[in-house]
């Protein structure tokens, strides 16, 4: 058995190397995916702005610059208290609920 465990060993470390290759080539057709991605992006940016007037680029700006301030990254802690107020009046309207479902047959048998 200890040629077995030679050869399995070998057989091993290949598989590794041509997984590693294999992963290196798709790393880099994958950069130069983002790279072209990238540069056709540019170019139809510097396109729409050619024809704009100054005025109608910073408003464009201003907009997207809007977006940024705006955007609340999900682990933040205002998300989460954002979404802990959520629960909060889910329960509350869980138990408003509950009581009504409660009073309604009280109701019924009066």
């Amino acid at each position: 058995t200890p040629k077995k465990k030679k050869l399995q060993e070998q057989i091993d470390a290949q598989v590794a190397r041509e997984l590693e290759e294999q992963q290196e080539r798709e790393d880099i057709r994958m950069n130069e995916q983002i790279a072209r991605d990238t540069e056709v992006a540019r170019i139809y940016a510097e396109e729409e702005i050619q024809g704009m007037t100054f005025e109608e680029i910073e408003a464009k700006f201003a907009e997207v610059w809007k977006q940024v301030e705006d955007f609340i990254h999900m682990g933040s802690k205002e998300k989460v208290e954002r979404l802990k107020r959520k629960g909060l009046n889910l329960e509350k309207e869980q138990v408003k609920k509950q009581k009504s479902s409660e009073e309604a047959p009280e109701t019924k048998t009066s």
